[in-house]
């Protein structure tokens, strides 16, 4: 009959060079719920803040933008009530 030299690897349900992967650390952040709502709070008025300032510029270009055209409107009136009156 055989004896087994290592009867505490017999003892095991893991056989004999069988690889068996270490357990892995646990390496996820530990995040304080309070402090990430305050943190998500801060960037959403930041967005806000940037929107609106995106937003106020894009109006004051169309302002910009309708003064612009009814210049250009009034001086072609005017060029072709010169060429009128030259005609």
């Amino acid at each position: 009959m055989e004896t087994n030299s290592h009867p505490e690897a017999a003892a095991s349900n893991v056989k004999q060079g069988q690889y068996s992967p270490r357990k892995r650390k646990d390496t996820t952040p530990r995040v304080n719920p309070q402090l990430a709502v305050e943190l998500v709070y801060q960037e959403l008025k930041r967005v806000e803040v940037y929107t609106k300032r995106i937003e106020d510029a894009t109006a004051r270009k169309v302002q910009i933008d309708g003064k612009s055209l009814e210049s250009a409107e009034n001086r072609l009136k005017n060029v072709l009530a010169d060429f009128e009156r030259q005609g």
